[in-house]
C-alpha cells in the first residue's frame, strides 16, 4: 500500500504543477502516469490537504489522514478521487464485516461523481474481498479492470478473488491475459505459478481456436460476432474463447452495457483460451488504455 501511495502523491505533485500554470480557472491540463488529461480547475487547497492525506496514510496514521481527506473533500465536493480514499480507509478502520457498511456512502458519492473513475471500484473491490464477499469483489474488481486494463493491482485482485471462489483455471487464464498484455512483474508472475501448481488443469494454450466468432471479426462484422459468440456460450458457457470474442464484439461496438454483462458470463473453462484469442484479448486491453481499434 505505502507504494502505491508514494506513487499516487507523486502524481498529486505533478497536477498541482500543472494546474498553476492554468491560464484560467475553468479548466486545466494534467499528466499522470505519462498521461495527459484535460480536466476541471481544483485549488491547491484541496491537492494540499489530499497530499497530507496520502502522506498519513502511507505512514498508518489514518485517524488524521481521513481528517485530511475531509478537509480536501471540503475545499473539492467533486472529486471521486478523495471520495475512494475516505471509502478506503473508513474499510480499513473497521472490522472486516462491518467495512462494506462503513464505506458504503462514500463509495457510493464517489461513483456518483465520476462513474469512470477506476479507484472507487478498486478500494470497494478491496474492502469486500476483506469481508470475504467474493462475488461483490470480482465485480467491482472486473470493473475497475475495465477502466484501467493496465492496472496490475485490479488485475491481481480479479485473480484472488476468482481462486477465493473455487475458479481456479479462470484465475489462471486472467493472469495468462493479463501477462499477454504488459510485462510480467514479479508479483503478477508469483501469482500465476501459485495458480498453476494449485489446479490440475492443463498449463498449456491450444493453438487452434474454438468460436467462430473470430471469423466474423476478421472480415469486420462485429454485430455478427456478438451474435455467434453469445449462442457459443449459451450453448457452453466455459467457452473461455467464445467469452473473449463476445468481450471484443461489445467493446466495438461502443456496448458498455453489453461489455459489463460480458465480463461475468464465464464459468470456470475445461481448458485455456487458444493463442487466438489471447491475441484478441491483448489487442482488447490496449484499446481500453487508448490504442486504435484494429482486427
Amino acid at each position: 500500500m505505502s507504494r502505491a501511495l508514494a506513487f499516487s502523491a507523486l502524481g498529486c505533485l505533478v497536477c498541482l504543477v500543472c494546474s498553476a500554470c492554468a491560464e484560467s480557472s475553468s479548466g486545466v491540463t494534467r499528466m499522470a502516469d505519462g498521461i495527459r488529461y484535460e480536466g476541471r480547475f481544483v485549488n491547491p487547497e484541496a491537492y494540499a490537504a489530499y497530499l497530507q492525506g496520502v502522506e498519513r496514510e502511507a505512514g498508518g496514521d489514518y485517524k488524521n489522514a481521513l481528517s485530511s481527506y475531509l478537509e480536501a473533500h471540503a475545499e473539492d465536493p467533486d472529486s471521486p478521487e478523495i471520495w475512494a480514499r475516505i471509502g478506503a480507509l473508513q474499510c480499513i478502520t473497521s472490522t472486516p464485516e462491518r467495512g462494506p457498511k462503513a464505506s458504503q456512502v462514500a463509495f457510493e458519492r464517489g461513483l456518483k461523481n465520476d462513474p469512470q473513475y477506476f479507484g472507487n471500484y478498486l478500494e470497494r473491490a478491496r474492502c469486500a474481498e476483506r469481508a470475504h464477499a467474493f462475488e461483490a469483489a470480482l465485480a467491482d474488481g472486473t470493473a475497475a479492470v475495465a477502466r484501467r486494463p493496465e492496472d496490475e493491482a485490479a488485475n491481481l485482485l480479479v485473480a484472488r478473488v476468482l481462486a477465493a471462489l473455487g475458479r481456479n483455471n479462470e484465475a489462471r487464464t486472467w493472469l495468462q491475459a493479463f501477462q499477454t498484455y504488459r510485462a510480467p512483474s514479479a508479483a503478477a508472475s508469483r501469482a500465476l505459478e501459485a495458480l498453476r501448481g494449485a489446479s490440475a488443469a492443463p498449463a498449456t494454450t491450444p493453438s487452434a481456436a474454438h468460436s467462430a466468432a473470430f471469423a466474423e471479426l476478421r472480415t469486420g462484422r462485429i454485430e455478427r460476432a456478438r451474435s455467434q459468440a453469445k449462442l457459443e456460450l449459451d450453448a457452453d458457457p466455459t467457452n473461455a474463447d467464445a467469452w473473449i470474442a463476445s468481450l471484443v464484439a461489445c467493446d466495438a461496438l461502443q456496448d458498455a452495457q453489453c461489455f459489463e454483462t460480458a465480463l461475468t458470463s464465464l464459468k470456470t473453462p475445461c481448458l485455456p483460451p487458444s493463442d487466438t484469442a489471447l491475441g484478441y484479448l491483448r489487442e482488447l486491453l490496449a484499446r481500453r488504455a487508448g490504442a486504435p481499434t484494429t482486427f
